[in-house]
């Protein structure tokens, strides 16, 4: 089987819940560059954050950021889905959710640099880049709540379940800036698709190949449902990313 191109979300499935890279997702890249096969982040972070990964991480680009919502392209410019909806205009929404369904909703603004890095690990400058927002406003509320929120949510909204925060967006998803990104990899092979959590569902139906990258306590099971026939990484995060990796270039090979 003949790789075309790699789609991959970032948090908790090629990085760690930290944010930093694994020894083994590190030479799995590393790999992959030298065989001329594309990874493509498509993620929820910033477009700040991607655009400072992109540089660590060693990958030319292009990459998809917060949800679908746009692009970084190579060189840096960004550019917003025909669907994303401007963060200020989604504070508003928040607002108007949390007054009609008494949610104890916050809103990322609404949340202290302390307890945003516990959540998430970062600190500093990474802090700042996790806060650029443009086109999505994550959410701090308990998941009991996501099926209230969506039904009170306006038309033109979604709201996505990610790791660790409820994303309210516009109508895009992940897998709304595959055709830019995978343009960047022309030719022929296989795409894969390789996600942990529900906001992949749409990334990971778009591959020939689906990878579910498990977390410390297992994999999530509505993606399992969702894709039955999708292989499931066999190990945590960065790990379980690059051992799948590194299995479907053995394929490659035969």
């Amino acid at each position: 089987m003949k790789i075309r191109a790699i789609l991959t979300d970032l948090d908790g499935t090629l990085l760690e819940p930290d944010g930093s890279l694994c020894l083994e997702a590190a030479e799995a890249l590393r790999i992959l560059c030298d065989r001329g096969i594309p990874v493509l982040p498509v993620t929820s972070k910033t477009a700040a954050e991607v655009i400072w990964l992109l540089e660590r991480l060693g990958l030319p680009g292009p990459a998809g950021f917060e949800n679908g919502a746009g692009l970084v392209e190579r060189g840096g410019r960004i550019t917003l889905h025909p669907e994303a909806v401007a963060v200020d205009a989604l504070r508003d929404v928040a607002a108007g959710l949390r007054r009609e369904t008494a949610a104890p909703l916050r809103t990322l603004d609404e949340v202290s640099d302390d307890e945003l890095g516990s959540l998430t690990g970062l600190t500093g400058d990474e802090l700042k880049r996790a806060r650029d927002r443009r086109a999505t406003l994550p959410l701090v509320v308990g998941e009991a709540w996501d099926a209230k929120l969506s039904a009170a949510a306006p038309p033109h909204v979604l709201l996505v379940r990610g790791n660790r925060f409820l994303h309210l967006q516009g109508r895009h998803a992940k897998a709304s800036v595959a055709a830019e990104l995978l343009a960047a990899a022309p030719g022929d092979g296989a795409v894969v698709a390789c996600g942990d959590s529900p906001n992949d569902l749409e990334l990971l139906q778009l591959g020939d190949v689906a990878v579910i990258v498990p977390s410390a306590t297992g994999f999530h099971h509505g993606l399992r449902t969702a894709l039955p026939r999708a292989r499931v990484a066999p190990a945590p995060h960065g790990r379980g990313w690059a051992l799948s990796v590194m299995q479907l270039l053995r394929e490659e090979g035969r």
